[in-house]
């Protein structure tokens, strides 16, 4: 593609070294080679800017197509034609500035105009310039696609539902809402991303019951309470520890894998109250806080 793309340019160019040469041996006024020469000059900065532009945005193009899982197609064409229009504009200004400057005319005002008015509308769209490039950023980054479960730093957890150019979607787990973040935001937080590096899960829940129970008894229900679920792993196997003895009960710690961390909740569910009846059942106290105060006359 970047060949059938750079042919014809690169056809024109040589055409142009020809001239060029050619111009060098015709016995023409100086003042009118000079101006001849100027103008194929002109000609081959314009196609040699639009040559340079063209395999930036070939190059740029197919990088997105491998990313286009995290994007999305629409997002990909959304970023290529931005990206296109800001490549283009800064190839057309500096291909203006040659040509002036291949002409003899004073481009320092022009320059300085330039940096000013560039200087105004940078500050002026700083924070959408920021999200914009948080997006790219983001991009390259690979921190997460859509369908990835996230946490952000504020202790916020959802789905990502669209990673956009200035902003990213997340479904709320706990509220079921969309929360809009900007991009340079999250570029700057701090992200749990469950699905990264693989989609098993640890999982820890602690469960506290009360003093005088027996400790391998307690160790035994809440092993089976895990065991008997089909969405854990079986290497590394669950275990149960016997974690401190507070100030109003024992408590444990039950550690087991997952299979898949989009089943988290459910199993945390399952376990809790599998553990809650099973106790029950066996004559386990589950303590609630108490304090004993004694009295002396």
């Amino acid at each position: 593609m970047i060949l059938s793309r750079v042919k014809g340019p690169i056809y024109y160019l040589i055409v142009l070294a020809g001239l060029s040469a050619a111009l060098e041996v015709l016995p023409l006024v100086p003042t009118i080679k000079v101006t001849l020469s100027r103008v194929l000059i002109s000609i081959v900065i314009a196609i040699s800017c639009y040559l340079a532009g063209s395999i930036i945005n070939l190059t740029l193009k197919s990088w997105l197509d491998q990313r286009k899982t995290i994007l999305g197609k629409a997002k990909e064409q959304e970023l290529i034609i931005i990206s296109r229009k800001i490549l283009n504009f800064i190839v057309f200004i500096l291909l203006f500035i040659f040509i002036l400057k291949l002409w003899q005319i004073e481009v320092t005002p022009l320059i300085a105009s330039l940096g000013i008015a560039g200087f105004i509308l940078g500050f002026a769209l700083r924070d959408i310039f920021a999200n914009i490039f948080g997006g790219i950023a983001l991009i390259a980054d690979k921190s997460f696609k859509i369908g990835d479960f996230i946490k952000l730093d504020t202790g916020e957890m959802g789905e990502v539902i669209d990673i956009g150019l200035r902003s990213t979607r997340i479904k709320s787990f706990e509220e079921g809402n969309e929360i809009i973040v900007p991009n340079s935001t999250l570029v700057m937080s701090k992200i749990t991303n469950y699905g990264r590096p693989m989609v098993n899960l640890k999982m820890v829940i602690n469960i506290g019951v009360a003093y005088g129970s027996e400790v391998g008894k307690v160790k035994g229900v809440l092993l089976h309470c895990v065991t008997k679920l089909k969405k854990l792993l079986k290497d590394p196997p669950p275990r149960v520890y016997f974690m401190e003895m507070a100030d109003f009960s024992l408590n444990f710690r039950i550690v087991f894998w997952i299979r898949d961390y989009r089943d988290r909740f459910d199993i945390q569910d399952k376990v809790i109250s599998s553990a809650y009846q099973e106790l029950q059942a066996q004559g386990i106290k589950i303590p609630f806080p108490t304090r004993t105060i004694y009295l002396e006359k």
